[in-house]
């Protein structure tokens, strides 16, 4: 699927302010899965920036802003060609040659490695009751037992816009049994990690699937979670479901920190934040 991508994203301020500093992470992956034909970020006033790639790979734009202004901008433009998982590994319960079972994932070698990806911080600390869930699928191969967790997660949780923040804890999600895609990725990415499965938060955009083609329809800041079991397995926990073309790639990271679409500081008063994400499936 070929689809254009327009984000917009920044703050409304109570008042004029002098300055910000700001990164923004919005700009798609290249990968084997995902081909870039274009992209760009303007930002609104008029801004010095730089790109570079952080740590996790991801591509950031860092910007600072020294005029007075009462609002901030920055508006993503891509075009990207996706090409979703085809193999129905998920429904035909399918493990794959190379995949490794739990002893081999508990070798040293492979914590080590993969240590970042398995450390449970605040942000994705399961509860009691759902690492105690994620423990009984362990007897099965780990490319299974992570589907079922990200089955149960998907089952107990309803999704609610506003229902969270972005700093809502998993235990927190757990307790209200709501949230939106960033909470299930958490809960997931600490249900997983308390297995001894190394995983990850991914973010993106997703496609509604809905309209005709060269037709704008409101699309979405998404995320997913990717675990490892001898290579990377992509899976959506909010959707219970594999990754299809919809979904657009832009960057990975422990969670929801490492790859905010956009975050910074500023000299000044309240804020506001906005965004809006359209998309087009170019015919």
């Amino acid at each position: 699927m070929r689809l254009s991508i327009d984000h917009q994203t920044g703050f409304r301020y109570a008042t004029r302010v002098k300055s910000s500093y700001n990164e923004a992470r919005m700009t798609p992956a290249e990968t084997d899965h995902q081909t870039v034909w274009s992209s760009r970020v303007n930002i609104e006033p008029a801004a010095w920036s730089f790109n570079y790639t952080d740590y996790w790979g991801t591509l950031a734009t860092t910007f600072e802003v020294h005029e007075r202004h009462d609002r901030l901008t920055v508006h993503a433009q891509s075009v990207v060609e996706t090409h979703g998982d085809d193999l129905a590994w998920d429904i035909d319960r399918r493990v794959a040659p190379n995949d490794l079972g739990w002893p081999a994932l508990r070798d040293r070698a492979v914590v080590d490695k993969m240590a970042e990806f398995l450390t449970v911080n605040e942000r994705t600390q399961p509860p009691e009751e759902l690492a105690d869930l994620a423990a009984r699928t362990t007897t099965q191969p780990p490319r299974l037992a992570a589907l079922e967790v990200c089955a149960l997660i998907h089952d107990r949780l309803s999704y609610e816009r506003g229902s969270t923040t972005v700093t809502s804890t998993a235990g927190e999600v757990w307790g209200l049994r709501r949230g939106v895609c960033q909470d299930y990725s958490h809960l997931a990415l600490g249900a997983l990690r308390s297995m001894g499965l190394p995983a990850r938060y991914v973010s993106g955009y997703l496609h509604p699937g809905s309209g005709e083609p060269n037709q704008i329809v409101e699309g979405e800041s998404h995320s997913w979670v990717e675990w490892w079991c001898g290579s990377w397995v992509s899976y959506d926990p909010t959707l219970c479901q594999r990754l299809t073309d919809g979904y657009v790639r832009v960057g990975h990271g422990r969670d929801y920190g490492d790859v905010a679409p956009l975050r910074g500081t500023y000299s000044g008063g309240r804020s506001e934040m906005f965004v809006t994400v359209e998309m087009t499936e170019l015919g």
